[in-house]
């Protein structure tokens, strides 16, 4: 009796019935979209540094090396268990070009590498440790797409000429975010080309110091005793934390607007489920109180409205994992060329399966709690069912009135639903918008020039950059410059201890960088932290800290916080550090009057063996794996929320329309056309739309910036504030949701030209 009670109600209201399926079918099919995705993301991740023996501690190192000295320190150490050194030929990259195209644009260290002898390996694309023979090279996975590159292609090094054999997945540089990117090739052509490099002044050879540590050891401690001993250190230091934090951040953006979206799809979800049932029960009061006055009892009743909704569930949960499913191979696709497949299998569909119960167990404890509402009716005051309202004397001119006090509640929720989808849709735009703006370099602790130099790849890199600054003094093309040179410098704790430190020193306010805190140096004696830095220090503004310089402590003030993300987020700025040993790298900010040509002053820097990038070209190569990941999050965040907007206006309109229908009828029976009451219901359909499109567009810029503030602070970037794109904000996201809702408000209104004049004659509804 129960399933033909269900059925027959299911076929008398097919729009309720079909709405409640999709509301619960999205809700699953985006959390176990999420679940899906981080899993196959973080697997993927593990599975591949677990296989390449990704180094717990590594110490970059530019100089001379004394092999001995880090033997000795290895072996004083009971945590190590294996160490190594590798090579790294870092090339100046106007001598690169990979199937015939330049690298001099490219924002990247890259460099030649062999294979690790005991770990850190570099591994193919089957995730296994490839054997490379003379004359071949195995190229980053990155630079496949952006370069077009196929196996047989060839990787020009000045006259040195290498065949592709293959792309390798780098578990420590794959990510974008990584400042530099390794070749594979054989040791023979490794110092063939070492030798070429080192007899024309455009190669420098840096050293990777590695440490596996046995299980549970603290690479912390390690680092800090690496550093009290003096041990080279000369370049940035990075833990296999970090490494995996890099990874999942640059790719996991996408997964995390997902999971937002999620969230406030369920939100809806739950306000729409919950109304909808409201008004079923509001419809069925006489029919329930039939069945309370001949004796049927509340746990019956219930379980024949739970039912119907539990079957809704147990179809939503089945084809929201079916689609999440479906979804997922499409939305995975970059994340399995960059770290290759992770382990899946029944781990990953239980976690959806999971979700999806989650999801549906929420969306059914709200039902169950709307239900008791209706146990607490006695079978009198259900059979006494409150007569609908009649219009007032205002004739047609009131239509608008009566409209708005029968059915307020379903207009409020017509209006949130298109703030929520106008929030969706904003958002990603918004952070999308912010990362790809040129502008946002000052939020990655990167001055706001219009042009980067870096000096790396070369001998002498402080004379060659007076030599830059010298050309840039006599160039009546530059506006105005600042040299920026970075010095890895001891700086001793309050407990003792001593780490090092990477210190940039110069003028920053020429090029300045977004503080949080305070301001950057201006003096001698001042030294700003990154946020990472001063958090993990333990420092703020004021405080004191003392950097060894020519071997003496020297105090400095901390005069400010910034936010940084290059070098791990684990940065310093300085204005000076007095002789404070030779610069690991420099950089120079660029700015040029507005009469001079960009590329041709580029180009003609680089014939000078300069590095020389557009900043707004710096911006896309590190943040181009984040940036493809947050726009198709974005295209997926935007075709949700035009669904979920005309789904939910549709359905809307057509409820009130129901709702009314006696006094549709008696409008026609006073001689009003249909037409004219459509247009009246359209026009107090529109308003709650535009009502919430316009708050969420207001409300997606303020606090919008706070929310996506939380994910960017994961990069060590603080306090940042969105670049908008008004194009899309003013136009195309208004036309996409108002293009969903005008359709939706048609079609849920047409059923008015269906309402007869005598239907209010007979009492109908």
């Amino acid at each position: 009796m129960i399933k033909n009670l269900i059925w027959n109600d299911i076929k008398q209201n097919k729009l309720l019935s079909a709405a409640t399926v999709f509301f619960m079918t999205i809700s699953a099919m985006l959390l176990a979209l999420t679940v899906l995705l981080a899993s196959s993301l973080l697997g993927a991740i593990d599975s591949l540094m677990e296989n390449a023996r990704v180094p717990d501690f590594m110490q970059m190192h530019t100089g001379e090396l004394e092999v001995s000295e880090i033997s000795r320190f290895a072996q004083s150490r009971e945590e190590i268990k294996e160490w190594q050194i590798c090579r790294f030929l870092n090339f100046d990259n106007s001598q690169l070009t990979l199937g015939g195209i330049s690298l001099a644009d490219s924002t990247q260290d890259n460099g030649l590498c062999t294979q690790g002898e005991g770990f850190d390996y570099l591994m193919d694309m089957e995730n296994k440790v490839p054997g490379v023979l003379p004359g071949q090279v195995y190229v980053p996975v990155c630079y496949r797409s952006q370069y077009h590159l196929s196996v047989g292609d060839t990787m020009e090094i000045g006259d040195y000429r290498l065949l592709i054999a293959g792309f390798l997945r780098d578990a420590q540089m794959n990510s974008m975010m990584a400042s530099s990117k390794r070749f594979l090739v054989h040791p023979k052509d490794y110092e063939g080309i070492k030798a070429y490099g080192d007899g024309r002044g455009i190669a420098q050879e840096e050293y990777l110091i590695e440490f596996l540590v046995v299980d549970g050891a603290d690479t912390g401690v390690l680092g800090t005793a690496y550093a009290g001993e003096g041990l080279p250190a000369n370049g940035p230091a990075v833990t296999r934390p970090l490494i995996r934090m890099m990874n999942a951040l640059s790719d996991g953006t996408m997964i995390f607007v997902i999971f937002l979206l999620s969230i406030v799809v369920l939100l809806i979800s739950m306000l729409c489920i919950r109304f909808m049932l409201l008004l079923k029960m509001e419809r069925d009061r006489k029919e329930v109180g039939m069945l309370k006055a001949l004796g049927v009892g509340k746990k019956e009743i219930r379980i024949l409205y739970f039912a119907k909704y539990a079957l809704f569930s147990g179809l939503g949960a089945a084809f929201g994992l079916l689609m999440a499913s479906l979804q997922k191979a499409a939305l995975e696709k970059q994340l399995k060329e960059a770290y290759g497949a992770g382990p899946g299998g029944l781990s990953s569909a239980a976690l959806a399966v999971l979700a999806v119960l989650l999801v549906e167990g929420i969306l059914l404890l709200s039902i169950r709690r709307a239900l008791k509402k209706m146990e607490k009716l006695s079978a009198l005051e259900a059979l006494l069912a409150p007569q609908e309202e009649r219009p007032s004397r205002g004739i047609f001119s009131s239509v608008g009135a009566g409209i708005r006090k029968t059915s307020r509640r379903q207009y409020f929720v017509i209006g949130l639903v298109a703030l929520a989808c106008t929030l969706l849709m904003l958002v990603p735009q918004n952070l999308y918008s912010t990362m790809s703006a040129p502008e946002f370099v000052t939020y990655m602790g990167i001055g706001d020039g219009e042009i980067r130099m870096d000096v790396r790849q070369t001998e002498g890199i402080d004379s060659a950059t007076e030599q830059i600054a010298l050309a840039l003094k006599q160039d009546t093309q530059v506006r105005q410059y600042a040299v920026l040179r970075t010095k890895s410098c001891p700086v001793v704790l309050e407990d003792g201890t001593t780490i090092n430190l990477t210190v940039e020193t110069g003028d920053h306010n020429i090029f300045p960088v977004s503080c949080l805190e305070g301001r950057l140096p201006g003096k001698q004696g001042e030294i700003a932290l990154s946020s990472m830095n001063a958090e993990e220090l333990g420092l703020t503004v004021g405080d004191t800290l003392k950097l060894m310089v020519d071997g003496k402590p020297v105090a400095h003030t901390v005069c400010g916080i910034y936010s940084d993300i290059t070098n791990g987020g684990k940065t310093a700025k300085a204005y000076d550090l007095y002789d404070g040993g030779p610069s690991v790298w420099s950089v120079v900010y660029v700015s040029l009057e507005e009469s001079a040509g960009k590329e041709a002053w580029m180009e003609g820097y680089r014939k000078k063996g300069v590095d020389v990038t557009d900043i707004a070209d710096y911006v896309k190569d590190t943040y181009g794996q984040t940036l493809q990941q947050l726009g198709l999050a974005s295209k997926v965040s935007a075709t949700i929320s035009v669904l979920v907007i005309f789904m939910v206006v549709m359905l809307f309109m057509r409820l009130i329309v129901e709702k009314n229908r006696y006094r549709v009828s008696l409008y026609k029976a006073l001689g009003f056309t249909g037409l004219d009451i459509k247009r009246s219901y359209f026009l107090e359909g529109l308003l709650p739309v535009a009502g919430g499109i316009v708050l969420g567009l207001l409300l997606g810029n303020l606090l919008g910036e706070s929310l996506c503030g939380v994910a960017l602070k994961a990069f060590g970037a603080d306090s940042f504030r969105f670049v908008i794109d008004w194009g899309q904000v003013l136009v195309l996201i208004p036309a996409a949701l108002s293009g969903a809702a005008i359709p939706a408000i048609l079609a849920g209104i047409a059923e008015i030209g269906n309402i007869k004049a005598y239907e209010c004659c007979v009492g109908r509804e």
